[in-house]
């Protein structure tokens, strides 16, 4: 292992190299105390140490501790076996993987998912460095979660003029960030394309779509979860989102925002389980014109590649999300690519439940408990060359691949599945199944 330093805008940062991959971990990017909105970072003494992860965001796995050898708890047992972190309020960094002797390569933006309660960028389905090995500089963000990232009340607003969607513009900031430092580390901020899974996809249309980054990025891979944003994010009354908020305030015992500013946050976010627990959709953000406008503002001027998988959750809808989203954007002349997942994961019969298709796109493989095959490996690597396609050109399709099409119906998905990877059919049966049976398995 290597040590290697670059000079940015902020000062000297020293990572390592590894396996033709340089890596810097846990950069900061912005500061931000609680309920507050974030600062860039611009500057930082000597040389900024960049070789471990930072903190990921406070969140259930601050405050448990899991089994990850537990099957039914799925996504521990898919994900966090051997896995440790440190969790904190001050949580905002990115982890940057580059090529060696990188130059104006493609930029790479994750948002991780998690239902905007849980996620982190240093969890192993957010490395990035299968994509680096592709000649693409990759960038992993965390940002603030459940009533850390989105708390929202009256009492703030009166104060501070707005109030919430505290991730939304830490995702913002990170971007903003990412902008003005990536020619540090080999990447082109004028060839940027976001990533996201889930409410990381969500939170993708949503960054998509705020004026604050208009003209920032060329291209959005947007997995289970197309047009949801885009679909439902209305101008509407912030009331109803202050009255779920005020009962965290209450059941934290707080009598004014100083007190819950400086409340211990396990006992905070022990207040905001207790709530949240019998409430859903919690951790919707409220009306704020930087985000959550209405669908007019349309992710138009992106290029976008969508997925979905065959276990997926409500996966006939999130089609149906898919087909809206490629339809919007043919109104402004831009082709949408879609692809479609029903590999059945060896080592049980789950099928390609929510997020399975991470464990191909990051080269997660050979990490798993699986008893993957090397058709698995093969499909991994079928995939991660048309997503690295799509990142470099805003076009999926390359030398030696089966040609994939712009999505017009159900018959023109990319099926990534038990057969070598072609043009086909949504299994609609499949996916009313699934949806009334609710087989997915939420994240």
């Amino acid at each position: 292992m290597e040590r290697i330093q670059v000079c940015t805008s902020c000062g000297i940062v020293e990572g390592y190299s590894q396996n033709g991959v340089r890596h810097f971990l846990g950069i900061p990017y912005a500061r931000a105390e609680r309920f507050a909105y974030p600062r860039e970072v611009t500057s930082w003494e000597g040389i900024l140490s960049a070789t471990k992860y930072g903190p990921a965001p406070i969140q259930e796995r601050a405050y448990r501790t899991a089994d990850p050898n537990n099957p039914n708890n799925h996504y521990e047992h898919e994900f966090y076996q051997n896995f440790s972190s440190e969790y904190s309020e001050d949580c905002l960094n990115l982890n940057i993987w580059a090529p060696e002797n990188a130059h104006e390569c493609p930029v790479l933006i994750i948002i991780y998912g998690g239902g905007l309660v849980s996620g982190q960028n240093n969890s192993p389905e957010n490395n990035g460095a299968s994509f680096a090995m592709r000649g693409i500089v990759t960038v992993a963000m965390n940002y603030r979660l459940n009533v850390f990232g989105f708390l929202a009340l009256k009492e703030l607003e009166d104060a501070d003029g707005k109030t919430g969607n505290y991730g939304y513009y830490d995702q913002q900031m990170a971007i903003t960030w990412i902008y003005h430092n990536i020619r540090s580390f080999g990447g082109n901020p004028e060839n940027m394309t976001l990533i996201g899974q889930s409410a990381g996809a969500a939170c993708c249309e949503t960054q998509i779509k705020s004026p604050l980054n208009k003209g920032l990025f060329r291209q959005a891979i947007i997995q289970s979860s197309a047009g949801f944003a885009t679909f439902i994010k209305q101008k509407r009354d912030n009331t109803k989102e202050y009255d779920k908020w005020k009962q965290v305030y209450e059941k934290a015992g707080c009598r004014s925002i100083d007190e819950l500013r400086s409340l211990p946050a396990k006992e905070l976010y022990t207040a905001f389980s207790a709530v949240s627990a019998h409430t859903i959709g919690f951790c919707n953000a409220v009306y704020d014109e930087n985000f959550t406008g209405p669908s007019k503002n349309a992710p138009c001027g992106t290029k976008i590649l969508v997925g979905i998988t065959s276990e997926d959750v409500m996966p006939l809808i999130l089609y149906g999300m898919c087909r809206y989203l490629a339809h919007s954007q043919k109104k402004y002349g831009i082709d949408t690519y879609a692809y479609y997942f029903n590999r059945h994961l060896p080592g049980d019969k789950k099928g390609a439940w929510h997020g399975s298709d991470l464990l191909y796109l990051y080269g997660g493989l050979s990490a798993s408990w699986r008893p993957f095959t090397s058709y698995d490996h093969v499909l991994s690597n079928t995939m991660l060359s048309y997503m690295s396609n799509f990142i470099h050109t805003g076009n999926p399709n390359g030398s030696g691949l089966p040609h994939w099409s712009p999505l017009r119906s159900r018959h023109s998905f990319m099926v990534f599945g038990d057969s070598a990877p072609c043009m086909g059919t949504v299994e609609l049966g499949r996916l009313l199944k699934n949806t009334v049976h609710s087989n997915g398995i939420g994240m």
